[in-house]
């Protein structure tokens, strides 16, 4: 009898010390267990390519004469400055690689390429006209020049990243780098009263300094693709524009003068570009 009321205590002690428990396992919560934040793994390369417009921009240029006719003004007779210069709008491409350093500061290297129209415009001197022989009147005389330019550009680029608002981050830039400028054949209209001349010279190339200013903002596509819209001012030094007509160039030995003209008749003073971009950068 003893022994059956000692193995029924126990019992119902073993009863109480499992309902404790698990009472005690409902009111504490269990351990919550946090997962971990995906973390993008990225190299800091990137790639990029951009299209654009340029505005057009006025610029100016000189040009010598050269007089064959008339004695004493043999060989370059003087030089004169354009009225008028000016560089037509047109579209740009572009395409690049850089590198992120942090959150704040990247830099790439670029490739851009523009074409655009050439105008040029520059009132005759009254001895010019004399010496060509064709109107000795003063008035509505001038020059007239047109032509194409290619101009592509290598340029290495700095850009310090702002504070991001959302998915958009601002962004300023600046870069510098070369310009190789190639003219297509120069169009001469020469104009005076009653009287046209034209004439065609061989367009020139040239490789010069350049440098640019840039402003933007980027927005997050996703988490390696940003749209990035942005002004850029691309400064271009002067250079070589085309050299003397045929008539300037040929030899000019049977009137006496020896050889004809060499070298570059014109040169342009530079270009001041403005233009709106629209590209894409793609993270590694």
């Amino acid at each position: 009898m003893t022994q059956r009321i000692l193995t029924v205590t126990l019992a119902a002690f073993s009863v109480l010390a499992l309902s404790e428990t698990l009472v005690a396992a409902d009111l504490v919560p269990p351990p919550i267990i946090e997962e971990a934040t995906p973390v993008l793994n990225t190299s800091g390369w990137y790639i990029r390519g951009d299209i654009g417009y340029a505005a057009k921009s006025k610029t100016d240029g000189r040009w010598n004469f050269w007089n064959q006719e008339a004695a004493p003004y043999r060989g370059v007779d003087d030089t004169f400055h354009y009225d008028r210069f000016s560089l037509k709008p047109g579209v740009t491409y572009g395409a690049g690689v850089g590198y992120r350093f942090n959150d704040w500061l990247r830099t790439d290297v670029t490739l851009d390429y523009f074409r655009a129209g050439i105008n040029g415009r520059t009132n005759c001197p009254s001895y010019v006209k004399a010496s060509k022989g064709f109107n000795l009147v003063e008035d509505n005389c001038h020059y007239d020049d047109s032509s194409d330019a290619g101009i592509l550009t290598a340029m290495a680029n700095a850009y310090v990243d702002l504070p991001s608002v959302g998915a958009l981050t601002p962004y300023l830039g600046a870069g510098i780098g070369a310009a190789h400028v190639k003219y297509d054949r120069w169009n001469t209209l020469e104009t005076c009263e009653g009287c046209t001349y034209q004439s065609y010279k061989d367009g020139l190339n040239s490789t010069r300094f350049a440098m640019a200013l840039m402003a933007g903002t980027s927005y997050d596509l996703s988490d390696r693709l940003k749209l990035d819209i942005g002004y850029r001012y691309l400064r271009i030094n002067g250079g070589k524009a085309y050299g003397y007509d045929a008539a300037d160039q040929a030899s000019q030995t049977g009137y006496g003068f020896g050889p004809g003209a060499t070298g570059a008749q014109a040169r342009d003073h530079g270009f001041d570009i403005h233009s709106v971009r629209a590209g894409l950068r793609y993270g590694f």
